[in-house]
């Protein structure tokens, strides 16, 4: 895949170049930079911030308290389950990988963090293979190419 004969590949090169974002993040009890810090390869704030610019959150990441700064609680509970997403999302975009997987990513979406999201996942999915994994139908319509799994066969 992207030039990688995936049969050859080590694990390492595999999970390099696939980023997952389920339907619960994980978030550690810190600041949204120290959350974004975990990210592989270590991220530093420039990095951080353009991938904010990147996915168009600008605006959402100076309403927070503080930030990058900003305090998210033990799991992430100053955040909804749409903002703890965006975090995940701006993992993803610290990382670039060649395929994102969205697992249910925006399921039980308030409108407002849902059209938030929408926007940062058409910005991250250029230049990528994107993979959802949703059961809302307004999810899957905006995609341009969709396979439906049904009983464990490709529909």
């Amino acid at each position: 895949y992207g030039g990688v004969d995936l049969r050859t590949a080590s694990p390492e090169q595999v999970r390099a170049r696939i980023v997952l974002i389920p339907q619960q993040v994980h978030i550690i009890s810190g600041t949204l930079a120290e959350n974004l810090a975990l990210t592989p390869g270590a991220p530093d704030r420039a990095a951080m911030q353009r991938a904010v610019e990147l996915l168009g959150l600008t605006e959402w990441v100076a309403r927070l308290p503080g930030g990058l700064d900003a305090d998210l609680g033990a799991r992430g509970e100053r955040l909804s389950a749409g903002e703890r997403q965006i975090v995940g999302l701006l993992r993803a975009a610290l990382v670039d990988p060649s395929v994102l997987v969205l697992d249910e990513a925006t399921a039980d979406l308030d409108p407002e963090v849902a059209g938030r999201l929408e926007t940062a996942v058409d910005r991250l999915r250029s230049g990528r293979t994107l993979i959802v994994i949703a059961h809302r139908p307004a999810t899957i319509e905006r995609l341009p190419r969709t396979v439906r799994v049904e009983a464990g066969r490709l529909r």
